[in-house]
């Protein structure tokens, strides 16, 4: 809706007419469209464009630099990076900052391969934004649409909580495609970043983790749809992870995990985390035991669902490998699920499980495509389980986790093979009543 309180007294004649003509025909109808517009904020000169709140950079009448349009934004504006931007001519100063805690503007290109920001050659970091941290229930950042090249970190996130990502292509930047880092206020308080949300991202031959989410950061509940890691973390000797992710409830949904050099898929420090309907295939190229998802000590009540793993490896690997070593390789993180597997292609087994307790392994769930094992088992592992029941074991050794927990006897100890119930001292075998132990 148009303010005509604050409209300009005149407005600028813009058109292919006369400007003296008479106000008949298109002349009229031109003023009329005109007149209709008076109160929006237009401003035309040779290095800005400004169009009701939205600030092109590129093209012969927009800003400069990415810079000089957050300078001149204000609240609510939307900045537009043209497919005509170059940021080595125009001399655009790295890294472009979206401080938050000064503006409450958003930063966009007209399509994510179109609209690039190149800083090929610089140190620096390409895109940072930076806010007030976790009680900031009120603003939202937005970054979308942009192909972030080169650089240090392709874009470094420090105190934006509740923000969302979206569109973006981070290419050969010389660290991680996209960094949540911790933040510490200039009065000493930390800014988190929980709640983020990355849609249709991708981090493409990243010299370091394609999506870094740091623990300083304490992202609880980030959130990945659709997004993808390739080849990154590979290149120059580097061995690191497509992802890292970090903080309760985060998750990750859809999308490409693919030939990066160490884990496809690292996953610590957080409970209540979840990969979902994910395609897994050549992780851990720079690997001597390459594996797709690695779940270490830190990580807990982890949900691994209806993902493809697949561990061939279509090009040379660094590691001189053909074929990965596992699918998941969980050690130390204690009630993880995992169901709905469709796999090929391991040399030694689709997980690999160590000390670790109460593993719902789902075992019909899963589909094997070739002759890959299934699962493989290190030192100390606890009341591995199918569909919440403890698998054939011998129980005598093992004490349940609940009243009422169940589990299959093996037979060791003349003792009948078949379901027990433990009542909370003993397993109370229901093939005949008696006590195991």
């Amino acid at each position: 809706m148009v303010d005509e309180s604050t409209a300009p007294e005149t407005q600028p004649q813009v058109g292919f007419f006369d400007e003296n003509a008479p106000n008949t025909g298109i002349a009229k109808q031109i003023e009329t469209q005109q007149s209709d517009t008076e109160g929006a904020r237009i401003i035309y000169g040779p290095d800005e464009m400004n169009i009701g709140g939205r600030l092109v950079v590129g093209t012969p009448n927009g800003y400069n630099t990415i810079q000089e349009a957050i300078a001149a934004a204000e609240d609510g504006d939307i900045i537009y990076v043209h497919g005509s931007y170059d940021a080595q001519t125009a001399g655009e100063t790295f890294p472009i900052q979206l401080d938050l805690t000064q503006k409450k503007i958003s930063l966009t290109g007209g399509h994510p391969a179109g609209s690039e920001i190149d800083a090929t050659g610089v140190n620096a970091s390409v895109i940072e934004v930076l806010g007030t941290g976790q009680r900031d229930f009120e603003n939202r950042a937005l970054v979308s649409d942009l192909k972030l090249i080169g650089g240090n970190v392709g874009m470094r996130i420090r105190g934006v909580p509740y923000s969302t990502y979206r569109g973006l292509i981070l290419f050969k930047n010389q660290s991680h495609g996209i960094e949540v880092d911790g933040y510490t206020s200039p009065e000493g308080r930390p800014r988190l970043s929980p709640g983020l949300n990355f849609i249709d991202c991708m981090a493409w031959s990243c010299r370091g983790v394609g999506f870094k989410l740091n623990q300083s950061a304490k992202p609880a509940n980030t959130n990945f749809f659709g997004c993808h890691a390739l080849f990154c973390g590979l290149y120059d000797g580097n061995n690191l992870p497509g992802v890292e992710l970090r903080g309760n409830s985060s998750s990750f949904h859809g999308g490409t995990i693919q030939n990066n050099g160490a884990a496809g898929i690292k996953a610590t420090y957080g409970r209540g985390q979840g990969l979902y309907n994910i395609y897994f295939e050549g992780n851990g190229m720079s690997s001597e035991y390459p594996q797709e998802i690695f779940l270490p000590g830190g990580s807990g009540c982890f949900t691994v669902r209806d993902c493809y793993f697949q561990g061939i490896y279509a090009r040379t690997a660094p590691n001189g490998r053909s074929k990965g070593y596992h699918g998941i390789f969980v050690d130390s993180a204690h009630k993880v699920s995992i169901n709905n597997s469709t796999y090929r292609n391991y040399e030694d087994a689709l997980i690999f499980v160590s000390n670790v307790a109460d593993i719902d392994l789902h075992r019909s769930s899963h589909l094997a495509l070739d002759n890959t094992p299934f699962i493989k088992t290190g030192s100390n592992a606890l009341r591995l389980r199918d569909n919440g029941d403890i698998v054939p074991t011998d129980l005598r050794g093992v004490s349940g986790l609940y009243v009422g927990d169940k589990g299959i006897h093996n037979g060791e100890g003349n003792y009948p093979t078949g379901l027990a119930v433990w009542n909370g001292n003993n397993w109370i075998s229901q093939i005949d009543g008696g006590a195991i132990h």
